[in-house]
């Protein structure tokens, strides 16, 4: 009875698809989406062990077909499909769909990081979850032949970093926190793989015009990139100097860190990685944006070298406070004679990094200040 209603839903589905474009009816293009949905609940009703999980992501994979679907008829008829309008702008399914899809995506993995934060097990990653990630995916991509999607490429984003996030959750872990030191290199890693490609990607837009991928002004706005990647690598940032601090984290991961990177020393690749992100991101912006990118590159620089003296720290220490800001000045001080002399020894005379430097030196030389002071107080208490 049930398999009856899902070939029903997906009959009427057709017929309603046919209608929108036959009568340019705007409406039944997302009834007839919609019902693809019903269809892929009904599905899941006929497998009473299925979880939840299974059909949250069912919907993922049906949402993204109908994208798909009315993304290519879209390109097939493009005068005989209408889209609802809203205070004057088109609601396209197509779009909504697939965007709904990756809320859907980001939305579990979300779930799921919180649980293994709070030391709980987290959802349980099943087959279905890797059948929903490509089928998104390829919605995304058909998406770069739409000349009205703006969505692609923050889309393509965040179900790769939705990926990422969702293979650590698989690994065998006891605490929430082994969760956090497994996690913090994989997404130091996934901001410096996203900065090269969009570094490379301008290159390439000679492939894309073979492609036939419309290159409409403005579509490819990098605002958003730029932004979710220093929220991102500030965050990565944040927990590679908790890393780095925290005893709890010692001995994590001996048998499974790559060159013997276990325990607190997780911290510090993680930290050498933003510097090449601000680095990468600076070359492809400009303006203030390139400055701000440059900035992050000496601050990370310091990050990575207290980073290491945080790390080899030994917990016996009488005074582990003391000594992490001995390390932090000798970062500082080394990075005011970096700005004020090293960068000039190293880079052509008109690069704009040696003016970056010589503007961020007062800055770096007041904070070494700042730790002298303190230094010498926790030494006198």
């Amino acid at each position: 009875m049930v398999w009856f209603l899902v070939a029903a839903a997906l009959a009427v589905s057709g017929g309603t698809g046919f209608r929108a474009i036959r009568r340019r009816q705007a409406l039944a293009v997302f009834v007839s989406g919609f019902l693809l949905n019903v269809a892929g609940a009904l599905v899941w009703w006929c497998f009473p062990s299925a979880s939840f999980t299974a059909l949250w992501q069912i919907q993922v994979v049906c949402l993204a077909l109908g994208s798909a679907i009315w993304t290519l008829l879209g390109a097939a008829y493009p005068e005989g499909i209408r889209h609802v309008e809203l205070a004057g702008r088109p609601l396209i399914f197509a779009h909504l769909a697939i965007q709904a899809a990756i809320g859907l995506f980001a939305f579990q993995t979300a779930c799921g990081v919180v649980c293994a934060v709070l030391d709980r097990p987290p959802p349980a990653v099943q087959p279905l979850d890797w059948w929903a990630l490509p089928a998104a995916s390829a919605a995304v991509v058909l998406g770069l032949w739409d000349r009205s999607a703006r969505f692609p490429l923050a889309g393509l984003y965040a179900l790769g970093m939705s990926a990422v996030v969702m293979g650590k959750l698989q690994w065998p872990f006891t605490t929430g926190q082994f969760f956090i030191w497994a996690v913090v290199c994989d997404l130091a890693g996934f901001v410096l793989v996203a900065a090269l490609l969009g570094w490379v990607l301008p290159s390439l837009k000679p492939l894309g015009a073979k492609l036939r991928i419309p290159h409409e002004p403005g579509r490819w706005s990098a605002r958003w990139f730029h932004r979710v990647q220093s929220g991102l690598a500030c965050t990565v940032a944040a927990v590679a100097v908790w890393v780095a601090t925290d005893f709890s984290f010692d001995g994590m991961g001996k048998e499974v860190a790559l060159f013997g990177l276990a325990g607190r020393t997780a911290g510090c690749p993680a930290a050498l990685m933003l510097i090449g992100t601000a680095i990468l991101m600076a070359w492809q912006s400009r303006g203030a944006g390139r400055a701000g990118w440059q900035y992050a590159a000496m601050i990370a620089g310091v990050l990575f070298t207290s980073s290491i003296g945080w790390a080899t720290l030994g917990a016996t220490s009488s005074a582990p406070w003391y000594d992490r800001s001995v390390n932090l000045l000798i970062s500082a001080s080394m990075m005011t004679l970096l700005t004020s002399f090293g960068l000039a020894r190293v880079l052509p005379r008109h690069s704009d990094w040696i003016l970056r430097g010589r503007r961020a030196m007062p800055a770096f030389a007041g904070l070494a200040l700042c730790l002298l002071a303190v230094v010498l107080t926790q030494r006198w208490l």
